[in-house]
Parts: C-alpha cells; structure tokens; sequence
C-alpha cells in the first residue's frame, strides 16, 4: 500500500487487536466465520511475531491494551496464553471476549484469573436459554457460557483477586425488550461485573456469502425510540450512569438504517449512518493473522504488511491521507463497541 508521510506523529496507539484464530465452534446467526475455508495455519505468523509485535506496541504506547481476537479464540490456547504472557510481561493490559465453551473446569478457570487476561468478557444474548442458543446456533451454548461465568466468579472470590469479568450481548429485535430482566440475570443472579451491549450489524464473515442477509433483516431493531426507553428505565434501576451521547447514537444507527431500507442487502447497501460516529483510526491498530496492520477491521481499507522491528511504528505514523478518507466512512460497523467514538457509560 501506498501511505503518506506525516508531518506531525498522532497520538500514540491505545488498543492492537490481534488475531489468533478465525475459526469457531458455535454457528452464530450473525456471523459466517464458522462457513468459511479453514486456512493453513503455516501461513500465519508466528507466535514469536506476534510476540514481537505486542512489544513494539508497548515501546509506543506503555499504558495501551492488547485484544486478543478470534473466531473463538480458546481453540488456540498456545497462542491465547502467549499474548496474555507477553501483555503481562511487558505492563500491558489485556482483553479478550469469548463464548465460553472452553471454561468448563475449575481448572480452567483458575488459569485464566492467574494467566488469562485482565479483562475476562463472556459472549451472552440473553437470559433465556432458548434465544441466546438458537442466536448462537449450537444446543447448550447458554449452560456453558453462564457456567463459565461462574467458575470465573467463584475462582476469583476463591483467590480474592483476579480481572474484571464482564458479559457482552447482541442486542438485536428479539431480546431488547426484555433488557430490564436481562440485567438482573447478569448483575445479581450471575454477580459479573458489567453487561456490555453490542448492536446487530449486518451478517459478517467470508464477504463473498450474504447477498441476502437475511438475519439483518429480521433482525435488527425497528423501533429505536422504544429501544431508547428500554435502556433509560435499566439505567435509572441499575444505575448503569449511560452516556446520553451515545444512546443518541444508537438511535440514530437505528434510525438510517429504517431510513435506507435495503435491509437484505447487510454490508453491501450503498448508505451507512447519517453521522460518523467512528474513531478507530485515531486509536486502535488490528493485526490480523498474517501480520497485516490496519487502522479498523473493513478489509476495503488498506494493509500495511509488519517484517521488521519498528514497522508497526512507521505504519502508525504514515496513515494521514487514510485517515483523513476514514473520517468520512459512515458504514454500519461503525456502532461496535470496538470502534465507536463514544462510550456506552460515562467515564467516573
């Protein structure tokens, strides 16, 4: 790729995502990665690169963190434990969100509070068994994401220490209107942390699958005034302090999409949101599997490729003109938790 010099260096990094799978072990609705062509794991880099590259971040950035991504990411566990190792060695933090289908021990627990993460987030869409396994597509994935959570709890009360442990939900036409009994579930039967919510995007995986997105357009939610209410009652009961801005947006993302129509189209519809609502090219790096660096996870931005020390810097430093065209996209990924300017609460 062609990249600009940059007169002035931006502002250090504060997130790299990193890739250590892209394959899973549920067949989530909204996402295809499960359909795609196994790829050659010898193509991927290294562990020792990886490594490599986690450490050059923290030379840029010694107060950043690291997200470990995947597919599911447990599936790999030698390549898991090895980023959650250098993190911890080099005075990183780290997340990392899984489905939980590889907490299923005592064990296993008590490895990811002394080994794992510093900030454990379990896959979960709702309270009832019945839509949070149909939406994930495998029988018994709502058992092993709660078990999960509970074995984490009951080994960090056990050790009295240990990360944050957080629930991330899809939100989406089927389970928003039961927002209320949701929370309960996670914060006083369940006792995590915090329940994160994430928006239904269209479907995402292979791009050459979903001309017909059908789950979208089922799927995502038609009423983003009801939406609205629903979140404002559980943030005046849970006090969950929800940042206003934000939940403008949501409404908003709602909002174009109605107003687009097209819904079957996903990702391939022409208009995204009436407002640019991202900023990940200000502060996040994702490095994918084959040591690819991009400033968001749309692979129609370009890759700069890391060989040598001091190329994850030199790529950070040269994007001007790719930021300058990323300030006006306005694609619907924009409301993820990963890249949206705004925070769901506000900050204390």
């Amino acid at each position: 790729m062609s990249l600009s010099t940059k007169r002035l260096a931006p502002p250090a990094p504060q997130f790299i995502f990193v890739d250590v799978n892209r394959r899973c072990n549920l067949h989530c609705l909204h996402c295809m990665y499960w359909k795609g062509k196994p790829d050659n794991p010898s193509t991927h880099i290294s562990i020792k690169h990886r490594g490599e590259i986690i450490r050059e971040f923290a030379a840029m950035n010694e107060n950043g963190a690291v997200i470990i991504c995947g597919g599911e990411s447990m599936l790999d566990l030698d390549r898991f434990f090895a980023v959650t190792s250098t993190c911890a060695e080099s005075g990183l933090r780290c997340f990392s969100v899984i489905n939980g289908t590889r907490v299923t021990t005592t064990e296993m627990a008590d490895r990811m509070i002394e080994e794992g993460p510093t900030e454990i987030t379990v896959s979960l869409n709702s309270h009832r068994k019945d839509i949070h396994d149909e939406t994930r597509g495998v029988e018994g994935s709502f058992d092993k994401a709660v078990g999960a959570l509970r074995l984490f709890l009951a080994s960090r009360n056990r050790k009295g220490h240990g990360p944050r442990i957080f629930v991330m939900a899809l939100i989406c036409e089927r389970n928003y209107r039961e927002l209320d009994q949701f929370y309960d579930f996670v914060l006083n039967d369940i006792g995590a942390d915090k329940l994160k919510l994430n928006f239904l995007q269209p479907t995402f995986g292979p791009p050459t699958l979903w001309y017909q997105d059908r789950f979208f357009d089922k799927n995502v939610i038609r009423d983003e005034e009801e939406l609205a209410r629903t979140i404002s009652v559980c943030d005046e009961k849970y006090g969950l302090r929800i940042n206003p801005l934000w939940l403008e947006q949501v409404k908003m993302y709602h909002r174009s999409i109605r107003k687009n129509g097209w819904r079957r189209l996903g990702w391939r519809r022409g208009k995204g949101t009436e407002v640019h609502i991202c900023n990940s090219y200000e502060r996040n790096i994702m490095v994918d599997l084959w040591g690819r660096a991009r400033l968001c996870f749309y692979p129609g931005f370009p890759a700069f490729q890391l060989l040598q020390p001091g190329d994850l810097r030199r790529f950070w430093e040269s994007c001007d003109r790719l930021r300058q065209r990323m300030s006006h996209c306005n694609r619907y990924c924009a409301i993820s938790h990963s890249v949206r300017k705004e925070s769901a609460t506000l900050k204390d």
